[in-house]
Formats: structure tokens, C-alpha cells, sequence
């Protein structure tokens, strides 16, 4: 078995899409209850949306729990832009798994995620100068790795530099090539940490791509939007501004308004649940959607939702109470469908585009 360990629920979903792509079996699981007869087996501690003390304990948790399974490596899956407690997490992992020393390659070159010369990059843009700088609960103020992770003493160290014998160290990655070229030279004496690509790179040491088949939308359909991200924003303000199929969250959920909705969801068998420009606090609004999400899924009879935003997609399965997946679909990278009983979910990082097959069905003036 190989062990997964993700701090948000997208990069869960995001990693079992990666292992479906190798044929490999794989379960998603929100406890730290670690099944057996899986290839692969995710562990989502939804860490990055809790405070540092938690994040740290939880995360702790989920190691040891992983470790009792005696798995043949464990990858710590973290955000690709380096948001959460990276080094706090790194650093309990480390203690657990009696190794000194950590490997953190966080750049998706495959997505225009570059670290160059000590700073990250966004399609060749300094990440300071992104829309990442407000992000809500974890601005990125300085393009420096250093600086991101605040701690002085991580080595950021090129491809041909000469690996340390201990401590915590960033690899610079501006291609594919070099995510692979990391992936070979990094052996199990590793604590292996990053995003996407490097852990591709990892299965690529050992399997085979295998195709997947196809899949059609189950209706009624809903749409939970819980990213702040601007790209998405004026996405949906476009959809509303053309369909009735928006609905934007509630300063309160009244049972007038779980029940105009409801009618809405079963006249057009698809809805946008989204939030609108709001100063509100994050964990509060992530608990009022995943309350108006819940109700609604229960009401209309939802079959498949699509859910954007890690922590967004914890608390509505939380609220659900769902604990273990089984993904069954890879639309596209960071897509990734799963099943729970008899409901579809799907889930996407907010950052990552949006699958056509989404857009299309909300664009269309019918059902």
C-alpha cells in the first residue's frame, strides 16, 4: 500500500485522480481510520483549514495512524503554492517516521507552477503579483520561497546541487523533466512532500498509465462554489446574468428560502449555490454552505454534486456525514469524481479550470 497524507480535501481528490490514472484501487478517507485491500489509501486531515496547534496534532494523528499499516512509502500532499503549516507539518512527520531529513518539491510545472532561483512562479509571473496575494486565509506577501515558508534554514536547491545529509529541502522545478529527474533521486529515506506532478513522477517510477472510461452527469445537479478565486466570481456572475441557475448564499438559511430553492433545483435540475461579495469570516461561511448544501441535497434529491474549494468540500461532508470515498473518474487534472453511496461528488481545487462538461451544462438555457 502506499499512504497519502493531504492537508485540504482537493488535494486528496486530486491525488486520487493522479493513482486512477495508473489503474490503481484507491480510497478517500476523512478519518483516520486507514482500510486495508486499497493500493492506494488517502488520509484528508483538512489541516490547512484549522489553526496551527490542531493542524499540527491532526496531522500527527494521521502519521501514526498511516504507519500502523506499514505502508511501502507515504507522500504528504500540501498545497502546490505552499498555503497551510508546510514546515510545522513537515517537521512532525519527520519526528514519527525517525527520519532527519525531507524533500518538499511543491512547483506544477504541468500547470505553469514554476520555483526558479529561490522564488515561485505563476505562468512566469512572480506569485507575489497574483491574485494569491489576497488570498483570504493565507495571502502570499513575497515570491521567496524562504519568505513563503518563513524559515531561513530551508535549502532551495537545484537539480544538480549535491543533496544534504539531513534537515528540510525545497527542489527548484521549471519543467516536467525535472519534477521526473527529482522523483528518480529521491529514495524512501525521504519524508516525500509536494503537489501533483512530483507525486505523478513517483507512481510513473513504478506503474503504467491506463485508460478510463467515460461517464455522464447525474441530474438533478448541484454546483457548490466556495472559492474566493476572481476567474470564478466572474464566471458565475456571467451565468446569473444570462440564467436563472444561481443562487447566492443567504445571510441566513430560512426554511422560506431552503424552500424557493428547492422549487429552483427541481424546475431546472441544476443550481450554482455560491458566495457573493461578502467580508464575513471564512470558517463561518464554510459552515453556512456546507448547512445550505446539506439541506438542499436532502430536499431536491441531488444525485451528483460538484464542489469547489478544499475546505468548502471537508465541511459539506462533514455535514453529509460521509466518511470514506471510493473516486471512480478523472475528468482532468485536480478533477476528480468520486462516489458515496448513491451520490456523485465531484471536487476541484478553486485555482484550476473549470471542466468544459461544467460549463457547458450551465450555459445551457435547459436541462
Amino acid at each position: 500500500m502506499i499512504g497519502v497524507i493531504a492537508d485540504d480535501f482537493t488535494g486528496a481528490a486530486e491525488l486520487a485522480g493522479i493513482s486512477l490514472r495508473y489503474g490503481l484501487k484507491v480510497c478517500v478517507t476523512l478519518n483516520t481510520t486507514v482500510p486495508a485491500d486499497f493500493d492506494v489509501v488517502i488520509v484528508c486531515t483538512d489541516s490547512r483549514s484549522m489553526n496551527k496547534a490542531v493542524a499540527v496534532h491532526c496531522t500527527g494523528n494521521a502519521v501514526e495512524a498511516m504507519l500502523q499499516q506499514h505502508p511501502q512509502w507515504i507522500y504528504k500532499k500540501i498545497d502546490s503554492v505552499l498555503r497551510g503549516y508546510v514546515m510545522d507539518e513537515a517537521k512532525v512527520q519527520m519526528e514519527l517516521c525517525e527520519k532527519t531529513k525531507a524533500f518538499i518539491l511543491p512547483a506544477n510545472p504541468s500547470l505553469q507552477r514554476t520555483i526558479e532561483d529561490g522564488e515561485y512562479f505563476i505562468n512566469g509571473k512572480k506569485i507575489a503579483e497574483t491574485g494569491f496575494a489576497q488570498d483570504p486565509e493565507f495571502p502570499v506577501h513575497s515570491s521567496h520561497i524562504n519568505k513563503i515558508l518563513n524559515d531561513t534554514a530551508v535549502k532551495v536547491i537545484k537539480l544538480q546541487s549535491i543533496l544534504p545529509g539531513a534537515g528540510i529541502v525545497v527542489g527548484e522545478a521549471t519543467s516536467t523533466a525535472n519534477v521526473e529527474a527529482w522523483a528518480r533521486v529521491i529514495t524512501n529515506d525521504w519524508v516525500k512532500i509536494g503537489a501533483g506532478d512530483f507525486y505523478a513522477a513517483l507512481l510513473h517510477q513504478q506503474f503504467a498509465e491506463k485508460d478510463q472510461g467515460t461517464f455522464e452527469l447525474q441530474l438533478p445537479h448541484l454546483y457548490v462554489c466556495g472559492t474566493a478565486f476572481s476567474e470564478r466570481k466572474t464566471f458565475i456572475r456571467h451565468i446569473r446574468s444570462n440564467t436563472d441557475f444561481v443562487e447566492y448564499l443567504p445571510e441566513a438559511i430560512t426554511e422560506k428560502w431552503i424552500t424557493a430553492t428547492t422549487e429552483k433545483l427541481s424546475r431546472y435540475k441544476k443550481l450554482i449555490l455560491a458566495i457573493n461579495e461578502t467580508t464575513e469570516d471564512a470558517v463561518v461561511l464554510r459552515q453556512t454552505m456546507a448547512e445550505a448544501a446539506q439541506q438542499l441535497i436532502v430536499r431536491a434529491a441531488i444525485k451528483e454534486i460538484f464542489i469547489e474549494g478544499g475546505s468548502t468540500a471537508a465541511a459539506l461532508l462533514q455535514a453529509l456525514g460521509i466518511q470514506q470515498l471510493e473516486p471512480v473518474n478523472e475528468w482532468q487534472r485536480g478533477v476528480v469524481r468520486m462516489k458515496a453511496g448513491s451520490l456523485f461528488i465531484t471536487v476541484k481545487p478553486g485555482s484550476y479550470a473549470l471542466p468544459q462538461l461544467i460549463q457547458q451544462l450551465y450555459k445551457n438555457s435547459s436541462s
